[in-house]
């Protein structure tokens, strides 16, 4: 009985320190931080007429997000006279359209977490940090 007792406690004690020990990674799984796109819908536009709008990202579950890398794609079918540039954590689309129609595209947004070791911490290797891009699809209409 005694051996038996003596074994249950070396569980616990192991088990527990383990817990203690590694609560930051187990809170890191279950609420990883993830890319997201703000859905919205995107201004209408005229031919002819100056257009301007925006898409915005963040991440999610991460109060420091202003410290990671943010990198935009645009795959599909812009308006013609319409293009795009990021800067920092938004994707623009300005111009004047010439062509009147509906416009579908997707916006990939991939993000680096920041390289705290460079500031000389040693805390930035998440363990749990999840997918690292999100697609989603956007539509621009032209009258």
């Amino acid at each position: 009985m005694k051996n038996i007792l003596s074994k249950i406690y070396i569980f616990l004690f192991t088990a527990t320190g383990l817990l203690l020990s590694g609560c930051s990674e187990l809170i890191d799984c279950v609420a990883s931080a993830r890319p997201d796109l703000h859905s919205k819908p995107l201004n209408t536009g005229t031919v002819g007429i100056n257009y301007s709008d925006f898409v915005d990202a963040d991440i999610t579950n991460e109060p420091d997000d202003n410290a990671y890398d943010y990198f935009f794609q645009v795959d599909g079918n812009l308006p013609a006279g319409i293009t795009y540039h990021e800067q920092g954590r938004k994707v623009f689309f300005t111009g004047v359209p010439t062509v009147a129609g509906t416009y579908t595209f997707d916006i990939r947004l991939t993000v680096d977490p920041p390289h705290y070791e460079d500031w000389g911490w040693n805390g930035g290797n998440r363990v749990c940090f999840g997918d690292d891009t999100i697609t989603k699809e956007f539509t621009i209409v032209i009258q």
